[in-house]
């Protein structure tokens, strides 16, 4: 039985109308990983950097695929001390609470441009 994360990027594709070659040819990947991708159980390994060419190619938002297949960026990966207390706290907020957290750094950042 197909993971949620196969089951998710197949409908992506085909609602896209790309075949597995056409996609695996995008990504510069065998059409294997792609079949095994959408047909396992368990998502195979695979770079979150391949991931998120597929995501693109199939025009999911990168970060949903990368939280089904389980695979974080090394860039997300906390490294200081300040990274990691953040990271615990926003974990702990309410669903609410975080999408709204989200919305303002959001906002700052688009009056930063």
């Amino acid at each position: 039985m197909p993971s949620e994360l196969g089951k998710l990027l197949r409908k992506a594709r085909r609602k896209r109308e790309i075949g597995l070659r056409q996609l695996a040819r995008m990504i510069k990947k065998s059409p294997a990983l792609l079949t095994r991708l959408e047909n396992e159980d368990e998502v195979p390994a695979i770079s979150p950097e391949t991931l998120a060419a597929i995501a693109e190619a199939v025009g999911l938002p990168v970060d949903q695929v990368l939280v089904l297949a389980k695979r974080s960026p090394q860039e997300l990966s906390p490294r200081t001390e300040l990274e990691f207390a953040l990271y615990r706290r926003v974990k702990g907020l309410r669903v609410a609470e975080q999408q709204e957290l989200l919305k303002k750094l959001r906002r700052t950042d688009d009056q930063k441009r």
